[in-house]
């Protein structure tokens, strides 16, 4: 009879260890989704921040020169499509003019040659 009450003794000890362990376990489970929860909620935060900024800008753009934004919505992402848009036909006509000019300069060292002679 000793016997079993000290095996029961002994059984009911694992079972309490189990618990806790288990208890604990799931206590460090709670506090790291917490974490990954803090974290995702600052991330999207930064964005959120983030994104009012670029809308502060374009609106800014906007007020200053609205005609770059004739016939556009209101839709901040309307004008910065709009922007993006003029300043890529901007750089074309950049890369254009360089052409052009290495083009002039090219023939004025040929007619300065040419005088030279």
């Amino acid at each position: 009879m000793e016997d079993l009450t000290q095996e029961r003794t002994k059984i009911l000890k694992e079972i309490e260890n189990q618990k806790a362990l288990s208890v604990k376990t799931t206590d460090s489970e709670i506090q790291t989704d917490n974490d990954e929860r803090e974290e995702i909620v600052q991330v999207n935060n930064q964005l959120k921040d983030a994104l009012q900024t670029f809308k502060d800008k374009i609106k800014r753009v906007v007020t200053e020169r609205p005609d770059l934004f004739d016939n556009i919505d209101e839709e901040t992402s309307e004008q910065l499509e709009h922007l993006i848009s003029t300043i890529e036909n901007q750089a074309k006509e950049i890369v254009v003019l360089h052409a052009q000019r290495d083009q002039i300069e090219e023939q004025l060292q040929n007619e300065i040659k040419e005088l030279k002679r």
